[in-house]
């Protein structure tokens, strides 16, 4: 005779799988978010009022091991946390921080969060190859926001008079060549990360 599972069990078997599996999206979104407070410590001052840290490293990371919405919800968070006045930001923090001519920066990263997590999940990204091409599509749309922003913010708020060229060398001749080389090491790396994550997820479902 054949054993029939009832259907309560078997809804409280999916109820139960949900919740392991957005705990653990929460966790990792928790994460990222304490990842990129621990990079934006590690910095470089740059003229303009600006840094070279590691959170983009990590917003580019999110991008591929989080769904969209908890890519660029992490980042969102993290970015709300320092604007309510948590000096987690490389400047500090503080609702102040949205005049400095750094933060298009923080606008670009939520933005690149989110394109780049739902070009992963859309085209279902998983090689080195794929991994550079979204992380130096990453790139492109930070720089985008944070150097448009900048020179804004120099021009009409803080009435400075840079020249465009001093604005673009500072990003040419350092931050970019140093954020391909951050991109060739973390496109080689998120290969086995991803990996061991969709192991993890394997094995707890199996449980």
């Amino acid at each position: 005779m054949i054993k029939q599972t009832s259907p309560s069990i078997l809804r409280t078997g999916i109820v139960e799988e949900v919740f392991q599996m957005k705990t653990r999206l929460l966790f990792r979104a928790a994460l990222m978010i304490a990842l990129l407070t621990v990079g934006a410590r590690i910095q470089i001052p740059l003229p303009y009022f600006d840094y070279y840290t590691l959170q983009f490293t990590f917003v580019l990371l999110a991008a591929v091991i989080l769904p969209p919405r908890y890519a660029w919800g992490s980042v969102a968070t993290y970015v709300l946390m320092g604007l309510i006045g948590i000096p987690i930001f490389a400047g500090g923090g503080g609702l102040g921080y949205v005049v400095r001519p750094s933060f298009g920066y923080l606008i670009g990263f939520i933005i690149t969060a989110g394109v780049l997590a739902e070009l992963k999940h859309r085209y279902k990204i998983h090689t080195l190859k794929g991994y550079f091409t979204l992380n130096t599509i990453g790139i492109v749309i930070t720089y985008i926001f944070g150097l448009s922003y900048k020179i804004a913010i120099l021009a009409w708020y803080l009435n400075q008079s840079v020249p465009l060229s001093d604005i673009f060398w500072v990003a040419f001749a350092f931050d970019i060549p140093a954020d391909f080389i951050m991109i060739v090491i973390l496109s080689a790396a998120e290969v086995p990360i991803v990996n061991a994550l969709q192991s993890l997820n394997q094995r707890a479902a199996a449980h």
